[in-house]
C-alpha cells in the first residue's frame, strides 16, 4: 500500500513539474509556427546508417527536422536542420551541454528537464494512457509514440508541410527487437545509426521498441492521410513500409 500511494504521489509531482516548465512563451511559439510552411514539402530525418551526408548537402534549401546526435553528420555537411529536437530522458542529459552550443533552439517535451532554458522551447506532451494520438496541433501539445521520429511528424504536420518525406529511417535495430518499451539496456557491438561514434558498446540506451513504433507510424500514416497530407518514406533501404515508398533520387531539387 505505501509504494503504491509513493508512486502516486511520484506520478503527482512529475505532472506538476511538467506544466511548471511549460511556459506561455512556448504556447505563444508554437501559436506562431502553425502551419509556418503549409503546402511545402519537408523532410523528417531519422539517424539510421543508411543516412548520407551527400543527401543532407540536396536538403540544405529544405524545410528539415531532426533529432538527438544528428550533429555527429555536421563536419561532412552545410546542410543544418530547420527544426532540432530531443525527447530521450536517457539521451538528453549526455547530449544538454554539447547541443545548447550547437543549436540556437532546441525543441523538447516538457517532461525533459534543462539546466540553461534560454533556448528551449518545450512541447507540451500530455500524458494518454489508454491510446496513441497523433496531433496536428503542438499548441495543445505532441504525444509520445516510442521514437521521436513520431512527434517529429507531429511537429511536421504542425508546421502545415506537405508532403512530408522521410529519410534515414532504416527501422532496424540489431540485437533490439524484442526489447521491452522504456526498459534500459546496454548498447551492444552492432551500429544502428550513420555513425560508429554515435553509441559506445555498453552504454545504457533506451531500445527501439519496432512493434510500439509500427502502431506509431500506421496511427501516423492515417492521421495524416485523414487530412489529405502524404507522408513518402524516402530512406535509402531499410525496413520501413508502413508509408508508401519513394526514391530519394527522384525528388526534384
Amino acid at each position: 500500500m505505501l509504494t503504491l500511494i509513493k508512486r502516486v504521489y511520484g506520478l503527482v509531482f512529475f505532472q506538476i513539474k511538467k506544466k511548471l516548465r511549460y511556459r506561455k512563451m512556448d504556447g505563444d511559439y508554437w501559436v506562431s509556427m502553425k502551419n509556418k510552411y503549409k503546402g511545402e514539402r519537408g523532410f523528417v530525418i531519422g539517424n539510421g546508417p543508411s543516412l548520407l551526408a551527400g543527401d543532407l548537402e540536396m536538403l540544405k534549401d529544405e524545410i528539415t527536422i531532426a533529432s538527438n546526435k544528428i550533429y555527429l553528420i555536421f563536419p561532412e555537411t552545410s546542410w543544418r536542420p530547420t527544426v532540432y529536437t530531443v525527447a530521450d530522458r536517457l539521451l538528453w542529459p549526455k547530449i544538454e551541454s554539447k547541443v545548447q552550443k550547437i543549436f540556437k533552439v532546441i525543441h523538447l517535451p516538457n517532461y525533459l528537464p534543462v539546466s540553461n532554458m534560454s533556448n528551449i522551447r518545450y512541447w507540451n506532451s500530455p500524458f494518454s494512457k489508454f491510446k496513441k494520438i497523433f496531433s496536428t496541433n503542438l499548441v495543445h501539445g505532441a504525444y509520445g509514440g516510442d521514437t521521436v521520429t513520431y512527434e517529429n511528424l507531429q511537429i511536421a504536420a504542425h508546421l502545415g508541410l506537405n508532403p512530408i518525406y522521410l529519410i534515414g529511417c532504416d527501422h532496424n535495430y540489431q540485437g533490439e527487437k524484442n526489447s521491452r518499451p522504456g526498459i534500459v539496456i546496454s548498447q551492444g557491438p552492432g551500429q544502428t545509426h550513420f555513425s560508429k561514434n554515435y553509441r559506445k558498446e555498453g552504454e545504457s540506451v533506451l531500445p527501439a521498441a519496432i512493434k510500439q513504433m509500427e502502431e506509431s507510424y500506421t496511427i501516423a500514416n492515417e492521421s495524416t492521410r485523414k487530412r489529405g497530407v502524404n507522408i513518402f518514406n524516402a530512406t535509402r533501404g531499410g525496413k520501413l513500409e508502413i508509408f508508401d515508398r519513394v526514391s530519394f533520387d527522384s525528388i526534384d531539387f
